[in-house]
């Protein structure tokens, strides 16, 4: 069907519904790199008149996807709600856009016309609406869950507390769990990214978190966020899971990516529920998204990114999960530019998610290559904060650790509560108050001990477990206490609070860390240096260039940063032969990062293969290389397994962090889920030779079983220290 609009003497015309909604689509990288965005503003306008006529029927009658290919379409079509629907079905975009604004459509109604709305309909109006609608009708939409704690209840807000540490050492969690609790944070989750992809590192973690929790009485869950056969795996090995994490997309490919399906994720479902582990709930699953997933992974199907990331919502609904969360820039600029970009797709991805029934929390962050920063950051809390987002992320000091990039702290939860009289949720605020952690006021401990009185915590404090760990006694949550827990992990805890702030100390080494990690996304890849550290010890290497010319191009176009320029592609088809691996080295987005670890990395990991008889192929220098290109390089050399040393983006406490990628059989348009990742890679993360261990073990694995990715599991036991005693007698 064909959509036309004239603006002064320009017809624009849009064959179908798909072109027409990615026309329509406020501007956005992800869209431009896709080739999908509108080539003008007035094209844009034009499309959102035309989109405005749309009658929301159409969108069942046009499949975005079409239903044969695509289980996440099956899913939108096989479980739409047509009584639902009936009280809408009448009313074009823009008459839908008119009638949610109205007082007709009250939290009563809005929560009757959920199964009736597909996620085309939800993306379609909000491209038409202004950020003060998204957040007028967001406000409206009250979704309720419930395990151990209610979230989402009227003048509540939930925090994750995310206590990440970059090699997964008990004693560095448990500490960062302490400092979000002593300020309110993680009555949503206590949720942790955990460095290892192995079995037993994420059961010891779960153990550890389980015993602090049970100890303390706390009404919260946790969940370990790794892969959800890693989940299943442990749950099958009776660790105690509350919540099954993973992270889904609106299409089925972009699954498949993940290494995931609908019935995959039915199936830990089903585990989850048997243990029946809740105790006033049973919504237990935890979904993460993003826009640009989809894109990312190639699956997008010609469809704009904000619809796709509407799309994942429909399988997320499908499972009543306790938590949504958007980590809506947490993927880069080649995606979502800047802080505008963020702020528009935090507030588009909220809306959509609310309207369609979902439980929604935002991911407020950005990474050191985006044109963003605090202020940015700010903006959108307080906007998700009045849109009456479910819950936000808890993170020390703002500054993950462990994924090197910038979300909102626990000082920032106090803010907004404070800002807009909020509270945490009831089962928690109650369990804070009989621990002492809140006063008849709502102040936490930190709020008033620089308020300036004795706040005595010692029986708090030994409860929680930290006087074990600081083997002294204090009847404070004292500066001297707090510097004896923090040599358990880099992260910013204890850094004090100023009202609901941090500290003026606090704010500007924040400020002086972003500048080092905005500066070293522009560092210089040393060819010479890492050429001279390889031929210490025998290894030949050859310099190559991606497509991507410079820095720019290489933010902002990862598809040139994937593949070898023709003349480079010519040099290495000269070493093309039977090798057993080729290791990739590339500046990524530190190329500080490999100048001073590729090296080292490269010499510790063959000690350990001496003895196996490999044939080891010249390693590849990449200048503007992404972790894909190493199918290139390998395709082209013919390497049965590719190793890619990288720079990762860098973060506050660590601008000089460089991860592996190990694939098996390699081979261009390689799913990322046919990967293993060690990431963290420095010395005061984790070391060279720890990583070459884990290196070596997952590419003897891979050899013996004839596979990577997903479906390896690390096992190395190279990274995981013992839980705290203190936190599990």
């Amino acid at each position: 069907m064909q959509y036309r609009f004239t603006i002064g003497n320009i017809t624009y015309s849009f064959n179908d519904l798909k072109k027409l909604l990615a026309k329509a689509t406020p501007h956005r990288s992800g869209d431009v790199l896709a080739g999908l965005a509108a080539e003008s503003a007035q094209e844009r306008v034009a499309a959102q008149y035309c989109l405005a006529d749309v009658p929301l029927g159409r969108f069942l009658e046009e499949p975005l996807i079409p239903y044969e290919q695509d289980e996440v379409t099956r899913l939108i079509v096989d479980s739409h709600d047509a009584n639902a629907f009936s009280m809408i079905s009448h009313l074009t975009v823009g008459g839908f856009r008119d009638w949610l604004l109205s007082d007709d459509a009250d939290e009563i109604t809005l929560a009757d016309l959920r199964g009736g709305l597909t996620p085309e309909m939800a993306a379609a109006v909000s491209k038409i609406m202004r950020l003060q609608d998204l957040i007028s009708v967001s406000r409206k939409c009250r979704v309720v869950t419930k395990f151990r704690s209610t979230i989402g209840l009227p003048g509540r807000l939930s925090t994750r507390v995310q206590p990440n540490h970059p090699t997964d050492d008990a004693r560095g969690v448990a500490v960062s769990m302490l400092d979000g609790l002593v300020l309110g944070g993680g009555d949503a989750v206590i949720g942790i990214n955990p460095a290892s992809d192995s079995v037993d590192a994420c059961i010891r973690l779960l153990e550890m978190i389980d015993a602090f929790r049970t100890r303390l009485e706390i009404p919260t869950q946790s969940c370990i966020l790794t892969h959800i056969t890693t989940t299943m795996l442990a749950m099958q090995r009776g660790a105690p899971v509350d919540l099954v994490f993973q992270s889904i997309a609106g299409s089925q490919a972009a699954n498949t990516g993940f290494g995931i399906d609908i019935a995959m994720l039915k199936e830990a479902q089903q585990m989850a529920l048997a243990l029946n582990r809740g105790t006033i709930g049973n919504n237990v699953m935890y979904f993460e998204t993003g826009q640009g997933s989809a894109l990312s992974a190639n699956a997008h199907h010609g469809v704009d990114q904000q619809t796709m990331e509407a799309r994942a919502y429909a399988v997320a609904r499908e499972f009543s999960p306790l938590l949504v969360n958007t980590v809506v820039g947490f993927i880069g600029p080649e995606y979502l530019f800047n802080g505008k970009q963020i702020m528009r797709a935090g507030l588009e991805d909220h809306f959509c998610g609310k309207l369609l029934g979902l439980p929604m929390g935002c991911d407020i962050c950005y990474t050191n290559h985006a044109e963003a920063d605090q202020d940015d950051m700010d903006t959108l809390l307080v906007l998700l904060g009045a849109a009456g987002c479910n819950f936000i992320m808890g993170v020390p000091g703002a500054d993950d650790i462990m994924l090197n990039y910038q979300s909102t702290s626990f000082h920032d939860a106090l803010f907004l509560r404070k800002v807009l009289n909020k509270r945490p949720a009831p089962e928690f605020e109650e369990w804070l108050i009989k621990m002492h952690m809140f006063d008849e006021q709502g102040r936490t401990i930190e709020q008033r001990r620089a308020a300036g009185s004795s706040a005595p915590v010692l029986a708090a404090l030994e409860e929680i477990g930290a006087e074990a760990a600081v083997e002294t006694p204090s009847t404070e949550l004292s500066p001297t206490a707090w510097g004896r827990l923090s040599e358990f992990t880099p992260a910013r805890v204890g850094i004090g609070a100023v009202g609901v702030s941090q500290t003026t100390r606090a704010t500007l080494s924040f400020q002086k860390d972003h500048a080092a990690a905005r500066d070293a996304v522009y560092s210089q890849l040393d060819v010479q240096l890492i050429s001279e550290q390889l031929q210490v010890i025998g290894v030949e290497a050859i310099s190559v260039c991606s497509l991507a010319c410079g820095r720019n191009e290489y933010l902002q176009r990862p598809d040139w940063g994937r593949t070898l320029d023709e003349r480079s592609r010519e040099a290495l088809t000269e070493y093309s032969g039977q090798w057993d691996v080729v290791f990739v080295i590339a500046d990524g987005l530190s190329a500080a990062a490999v100048n001073e670890g590729a090296g080292r990395l490269i010499k510790e990991t063959l000690k350990l293969l001496d003895g196996d008889s490999l044939r080891i192929a010249p390693a590849v220098i990449v200048e503007q290389g992404r972790v894909a290109i190493g199918d290139d390089v390998a395709t082209t050399m013919n390497a049965g397994a590719a190793v890619v040393l990288i720079g990762e983006r860098p973060g506050l406490s660590s601008a000089d962090s460089m991860g592996a990628y190990m694939t098996l059989n390699p081979r261009v348009g390689m799913l990322d889920s046919e990967r293993n990742c060690i990431s963290n890679i420095r010395e005061s993360g984790l070391s060279p030779a720890a990583a070459a261990k884990t290196l070596c073990y997952l590419f003897r694995a891979a050899r013996t079983l004839g596979l990577s990715g997903v479906s390896l599991k690390e096992n190395s036991e190279s990274s995981l220290e013992a839980p705290l005693k203190a936190l599990t007698s």
